[in-house]
């Protein structure tokens, strides 16, 4: 399975380290994520822990928002849209599962950090 993911490795996996979202707040993706997707969603596995981790299409559209430095806002707005969801059911949703990738040591919150 490992072997998987490594396959993936180059194209789902952002460079570890702070990064600001456009939106201006920082974000680290952990140097431990490694993010495979397809059709129905992407599959998390936090290689240090071992912990796996799925989710649907709108959690791989979440993620790669992250990956493009989108805040919480232009990533709800963007999905909001293409689903047609109200903005602000959505916004609590992305917010929910940015808050479980970070329970799951995917990604935390570069608070004082540079970009």
């Amino acid at each position: 399975m490992i072997d998987y993911f490594a396959r993936f490795r180059s194209l789902a996996r952002l460079m570890p380290g702070p990064r600001r979202t456009k939106e201006g707040k920082p974000i680290v993706i952990s140097a431990d994520a490694r993010v495979s997707f397809d059709q129905k969603g992407a599959v998390f596995l936090n290689a240090r822990s071992g912990i796996v981790f799925t989710s649907n299409h709108i959690g791989a559209r979440i993620w790669q928002g992250l990956l493009d430095c989108e805040g919480v806002e232009t990533i709800a707005a963007r999905i909001s849209l293409e689903a047609g969801v109200r903005h602000d059911q959505v916004r609590q949703d992305t917010a929910e599962f940015i808050v479980e990738l970070e329970t799951q040591g995917f990604l935390s919150r570069g608070i004082g950090c540079r970009a």
